[in-house]
């Protein structure tokens, strides 16, 4: 190809020419290179790219220089050498830093000429790209992100054409379903459904497209490739591209096969539990009516039978006899007490003064600590209430008091004091002994077992602290123990503020 003009005609055209406006406008510029003369020129358009001032006259070094160090430099300076050497013709994207040390996205497009085999020219379009670009960038990045999540889900996600057929799924919808990826591309979503069920398709053609609904989630069930069902929570939306026809439906499935069985076994133990305590009821009413009516007729035979043989009770088998019948009615009166805890409601509790009930508890035992030269210390605030049921309180109180006259140290004189404290949640009763003390290393997991007892005294009967454990629990506290052999204990009542 001859050229005729001068180096410089060719951008001197474009400059005086009303496309300079257009180049401006779209960001475009003209370059060309004289390889005989090793010039090279920028329009205005190319220096208004490079934020460069119209007078700017530049060298090739100076031009390669404003491209970015590293693999937008050494892969321009490839193809310009390509396109003098080869004469090939290049148009690819490069980083270039402005004069104002801007990163810049543009595009540069060359085109060699040759005469009698030797490259005498090189010149071509200059674009900033910057917007366009870093635009595609952006959203390649976000389709990555969205693919990486996508694939990486712990759900199943998949999307779904109009007709029900998959587009695509991710890993956990395979196995969610137990068939393989190419397995499940050859079915429909329902042909999955579980027999009987609505038609999912159905449902979403119904609502979602109507514009019902934005979104739908609810419970399905599905056919596992083994012929088990699988329990899901599945959520459609609707993917409607604007100013256009419906595009497709993404699902999410997630998997609650495990917690319907988990669900399906504690519905099977609570009903299971109902039957257990409706037996414990009827036993408790056998306790209290049953039993308690047998008691009084053997109690009333042996009473006539002394009364017709009055020389009977001085044979030794009526005193067995007796004894028998006296451990037979202690008995049924423990079990009664112990079956006595019926379920109470929020309505059964009600405000009660702290002190109004340890001054009755401690009335009524007010002979027993005379009698062992006992003192009880109170420190605990008149005005402290708490929301209990009265009778339980009291027993708690009664039974924990009883305790210490029961286990204390002969050769000491019991002291007994009785303080609070709170925290956030509990008011807290502490009654602490100088008694015996228990070896909680050695009792510590059964203290407040029935029928545990700690110390040989033959007024024991190991009901005193199960007793008071479950009407704590019943009414939503707890009790602590801290104690040391010989040297007595101190009982911790929290109490629900």
């Amino acid at each position: 190809m001859k050229i005729s003009s001068s180096p410089t005609s060719l951008l001197s055209s474009f400059d005086e020419s009303p496309s300079l406006l257009l180049q401006e406008a779209a960001s475009i510029g003209m370059w060309e290179y004289n390889v005989c003369e090793s010039k090279l020129y920028w329009s205005v358009g190319t220096k208004n790219i490079h934020g460069v001032p119209l007078e700017y006259e530049p060298t090739v070094a100076e031009g390669v220089c404003f491209y970015k160090e590293g693999n937008h430099r050494e892969k321009l300076q490839r193809d310009f050498n390509n396109a003098i050497i080869h004469g090939k013709k290049f148009d690819g994207h490069y980083i270039i830093i402005t004069a104002s040390s801007e990163e810049k996205w543009v595009r540069s497009v060359g085109v060699p000429v040759f005469e009698k085999g030797k490259c005498i020219k090189l010149y071509g379009v200059f674009q900033d790209i910057d917007f366009q670009k870093k635009a595609q960038l952006a959203l390649k990045q976000k389709e990555q992100k969205f693919r990486k999540t996508f694939i990486n889900a712990p759900n199943g996600v998949a999307l779904i054409s109009m007709e029900g057929e998959w587009i695509q799924i991710n890993p956990q919808i395979s196995k969610i379903f137990g068939y393989t990826v190419d397995e499940i591309n050859r079915l429909r979503i329902s042909e999955l459904n579980y027999p009987g069920d609505i038609d999912i398709n159905v449902i979403l053609k119904e609502k979602l497209l109507s514009g019902d609904i934005e979104n739908y989630q609810a419970e399905r069930r599905f056919v596992h490739k083994t012929g088990k069902t699988v329990w899901t929570v599945l959520s459609v939306s609707l993917v409607k591209p604007e100013m256009s026809e419906p595009g497709y439906y993404i699902c999410q499935v997630t998997d609650i096969t495990s917690l319907k069985d988990a669900n399906h076994r504690i519905e099977n133990l609570l009903s299971k539990t109902e039957g257990q305590n409706e037996k414990l009821l009827n036993f408790k009413h056998i306790v209290s009516h049953n039993l308690r009516s047998h008691t009084s007729n053997l109690d009333m035979l042996l009473t006539f039978l002394k009364q017709d043989i009055p020389r009977v009770e001085e044979s030794s088998v009526f005193q067995m006899l007796m004894s028998a019948f006296g451990n037979l009615e202690e008995t049924i009166k423990n079990l009664s007490e112990v079956s006595s805890f019926d379920n109470v409601t929020a309505e059964d509790f009600v405000e009660i003064n702290v002190i109004e009930i340890i001054d009755k508890t401690l009335t009524s035992l007010n002979t027993l600590f005379h009698k062992v030269g006992g003192t009880v210390t109170v420190d605990i605030s008149a005005e402290l209430n708490v929301m209990a049921i009265p009778e339980y309180l009291r027993s708690i109180f009664l039974n924990i008091l009883s305790n210490t006259i029961t286990y204390r140290r002969e050769n000491e004189s019991l002291k007994v004091t009785i303080s609070s404290t709170q925290d956030d949640d509990y008011t807290i009763i502490h009654f602490t002994d100088n008694g015996l003390g228990i070896d909680l290393d050695l009792h510590g997991n059964k203290i407040f077992g029935l029928y545990k007892t700690f110390h040989r005294n033959e007024s024991s009967r190991g009901l005193g602290l199960y007793i008071v454990k479950n009407q704590i629990e019943a009414l939503g506290g707890c009790v602590k123990v801290v104690s040391t052999v010989g040297e007595g204990s101190t009982f911790k009542i929290y109490l629900k503020r």
